[in-house]
């Protein structure tokens, strides 16, 4: 990845097996059920749709899934124009349980401030997919 900066960066740890963790994070037509805003989500071709409840749609180009490192990577390619996008989502091993660290680099940063807030939804959204099986409120909305 060579010269890595990150602009965003959020963590949580879940009290739950990594696998399990990863094998949610790593199914990546499952993320409207954890990242809240999000009403559906697929992949097609290495591309996921994600259809955000305000009736927008982003198109996220997947980078990586790399099982080893559990680590997923995705940049967001449109509709609207980003200079620089990476997302990465890692998870690891942690005392108690999972470790998981979301982070963004993007350009132009004034976007920081709006992710910023979204990973840290996203990822109680996960742990409450994880621990009680909960998927988040936009998900539901369209009787999933």
């Amino acid at each position: 990845m060579g010269d890595r900066r990150v602009d965003v960066r959020r963590e949580a740890v879940i009290s739950a097996d990594p696998d399990a963790v990863w094998a949610i994070v790593a199914a990546a037509e499952r993320q409207a059920e954890w990242f809240p805003g999000v009403v559906t989500s697929a992949v097609e071709d290495g591309v996921r749709t994600v259809v955000t409840a305000a009736g927008g749609f982003l198109l996220e180009e997947i980078l990586a899934i790399d099982d080893e490192a559990r680590c997923f990577e995705y940049r967001i390619t449109g509709p609207f124009h980003l200079d620089h996008h990476r997302g990465r989502i890692t998870v690891q091993d942690d005392p108690g349980g999972t470790r998981v660290v979301y982070e963004q680099e993007l350009e132009p940063k004034t976007l920081a401030y709006v992710l910023d807030g979204a990973l840290g939804d996203a990822l109680v959204g996960l742990r409450n997919l994880v621990i009680d099986g909960k998927t988040s409120r936009a998900y539901e909305d369209v009787g999933a």
